[in-house]
């Protein structure tokens, strides 16, 4: 029969079916494929009123092309040019009849669980899944790539006999409190209770993160001024409950939502949390040290990566031989850490000083010397010249070239927020005695209950300086090591210490955190490589000298002979221009020129032992942005970006095809070249 419509409003009426099609399963059993009979109330007014049609005329059109509007789903790119072309229309006359441009439901429409499965009368030998019923629908605000944010809404689904509800990401039993994120055919994260993101916006974040040093405040800000649709901007409701800005913890919950899941995913295992925390931040929280925990050491998916560039494979007697080139160099970032020096334990949040073992000191004076409580109100003792510290304290933090001096401090490359001109904080107002100018005690609980605020310098006056009557002390004194001196602020971890083969794949990170010393490097090292057997041929690192000086005189056999097979020079850059020629000890054992197999026949060098550093460039750009993170966060962005670094580069064309093994391969069962 020929549809009763013109040929334009056909073509409307098909993609709008096509459209609605999930929605449309939901009002049938699961098994009957074919249309509906009749469209719900609902559908045909919206319908009707989109396409100008009589009640009759409506009616007719879906019996005469609904077998045609059913029987084809559309490919992913014909769904996005139907909702571009028909956006306005959900707009208009979808929303106040439950239509949305999105609408969520379960990827599911029958209970997982095999003991809910229904025997058929008819064969009482055969099971069917049992239906999910009891719908529960509640708007919100989705955040897609292609539109902006635009209204939408979310349905549940209920299974009455194991008591399990099913939602758009998740299943989760009515007296549990753990809920399971299904493993595929997730369109859109929730990331908030009535907010959800477009996994490929959340990809692109990610994408922007990694590439370009995109903090969550600039990416919101550039999906709000930037990705925001002019044309669905001007039809979006209101009155919607809902905002439709995205904001920065948004941004930061589907960075890690959707990369747990992408890490569950790889591993075919579905990601679990708790469906009873009092926050996203903390629902998160767990998830996100068990995978930190899982990339200490040998976790990066690359590290056991080789190729030409960081491997010389050579023949000699028929055998052949690997030497593999690894380069190990820190780089200042910081987090917030327990005020007490090499104290692993993390804070309750970025805004204490001190950790739960250690919080007793908060009541302790800050004269790094001095032993006696600090006074009610006060940071220091009673003793006058302490008294008087505390007060040139704030004095110094209310003038702008202190403030300009602490941001100097920071040596920040990148900004969190691109618009900002700077921090207008001043230092927390304090009062002074009005005739002699005396700081009077302060009222406010110094520190905050909660984690604040997401991003930033934190070069405010929690900022870690130490000072003394001159200011902020950079070294030692002039005069000596006897003047008072007082530590105001947080202590922040002393640096980030990469190992980089000598491609630029980053193998490992590990966070130090009272100084870069030599036994901190082994120890980093034989965690990274916790064999004798996983060790690189070449560990190249700027301060080799003093680490074999400490192997040396070790008296654990163990631990002094761990790395006897590997050569440990200095990088060349570091033996030429900071190394002392006077230093003998460094010229006999970490002098590059030691190894012939470092360089080439032409005299050149194999390897390229200043890849630690170039790497570091790239690591530093993160700084403003992890700064204020609590360490679970901290540590999983910076191992996602390097994770994703990594991958990028593999498949980039210096590396790719570049050699053997270029995706991981093991090379365990190589021999290893034999030093001279």
């Amino acid at each position: 029969m020929d549809s009763p419509l013109d040929f334009t409003s056909t073509v409307h009426y098909i993609e709008l079916i096509r459209l609605l099609k999930p929605a449309l399963h939901w009002t049938q059993a699961s098994y009957q494929p074919n249309p509906p009979e009749t469209l719900p109330v609902k559908v045909h007014d919206f319908l009707k009123i989109s396409l100008g049609l009589t009640d009759d005329l409506a009616k007719l059109a879906w019996e005469i092309l609904r077998e045609t509007a059913w029987s084809h789903d559309s490919s992913p790119v014909e769904e996005l040019a139907a909702r571009t072309k028909h956006i306005s229309s959900f707009l208009q006359h979808g929303l106040s009849r439950g239509i949305g441009i999105y609408s969520l439901e379960p990827p599911t429409r029958t209970c997982f669980d095999a003991e809910c499965a229904q025997k058929l009368h008819a064969d009482p030998t055969s099971v069917r899944n049992r239906e999910l019923g009891e719908p529960v629908t509640v708007k919100v605000t989705v955040y897609t790539k292609e539109f902006g944010s635009v209204p939408g809404f979310s349905t549940s689904r209920y299974c009455r006999h194991c008591r399990t509800r099913y939602y758009p990401n998740y299943f989760v039993h009515t007296k549990a409190t753990i809920r399971t994120y299904y493993k595929e055919d997730l369109e859109f994260l929730q990331v908030s209770g009535h907010f959800y993101v477009d996994i490929d916006l959340c990809e692109l974040f990610s994408l922007m993160m990694v590439t370009s040093w995109t903090s969550a405040t600039n990416c919101a800000r550039t999906y709000n001024d930037g990705l925001s649709n002019q044309i669905v901007g001007s039809s979006l409701p209101t009155t919607w409950p809902y905002t439709f800005e995205i904001d920065v913890e948004d941004v930061w919950n589907s960075f890690f939502l959707y990369n747990l899941i992408l890490d569950h995913n790889a591993r075919g295992r579905a990601l679990e949390l708790s469906h009873t925390a009092s926050s996203q931040s903390e629902r998160l929280r767990p998830a996100l040290h068990e995978r930190n925990a899982r990339m200490a050491g040998p976790g990066q998916d690359a590290w056991n990566h080789v190729c030409d560039l960081c491997c010389w494979f050579y023949a000699q007697d028929d055998v052949e031989y690997t030497v593999r080139s690894t380069v190990t160099d820190g780089i200042e970032i910081g987090r917030p850490c327990c005020a007490v020096h090499d104290c692993l334990e993390p804070l309750p949040t970025v805004k204490h000083r001190y950790c739960d073992l250690h919080r007793h000191f908060n009541r302790q004076c800050v004269i790094t010397d001095c032993k006696h409580d600090s006074d009610d109100g006060f940071r220091t003792c009673s003793i006058p010249d302490h008294r008087a510290l505390e007060s040139y304290h704030y004095l110094q933090g209310k003038a702008m070239f202190q403030l300009k001096r602490r941001l100097e401090r920071l040596h920040v490359s990148q900004t969190h927020d691109s618009l900002s001109a700077g921090s207008n904080a001043a230092p927390r107002a304090r009062m002074t005695n009005e005739i002699d100018g005396i700081l009077l005690p302060d009222l406010v609980v110094a520190e905050a209950g909660t984690d604040g605020d997401l991003e930033g310098l934190g070069a405010d006056e929690d900022e870690d300086v130490e000072i003394d009557a001159n200011g902020i002390c950079d070294g030692k004194p002039e005069t000596g090591n006897k003047s008072v001196r007082a530590r105001f602020g947080r202590r922040r971890t002393h640096n980030e210490e990469l190992c980089v083969a000598s491609c630029g794949v980053i193998l490992g990170r590990a966070t130090f955190y009272g100084s870069e010393a030599p036994n901190g490097v082994r120890e980093f090292w034989m965690k990274l490589f916790p064999t004798k057997r996983s060790l690189p041929q070449v560990l190249w690192h700027d301060n080799n000298c003093r680490v074999v000086a400490m192997l040396r005189n070790d008296p654990d056999p163990h631990l002094s002979t761990y790395f006897d097979s590997c050569a440990l020079p200095v990088d060349v850059f570091h033996f030429k221009c900071k190394h002392k020629e006077s230093d003998i000890e460094c010229g006999r054992n970490c002098n590059p020129y030691l190894w012939p197999e470092l360089r080439t026949e032409d005299g050149k060098w194999r390897f390229n032992s200043s890849a630690a550093e170039q790497a570091n460039a790239w690591f530093g750009g993160f700084q403003s942005m992890v700064r204020e993170m609590q360490v679970e966060r901290y540590d999983f962005f910076l191992d996602e970006m390097i994770r994703r670094r990594n991958h990028r580069r593999m498949r980039g064309s210096d590396i790719s095809g570049s050699g053997r093994g270029s995706n991981g391969a093991d090379i365990s069962e190589s021999p290893v070249a034999q030093w001279h």
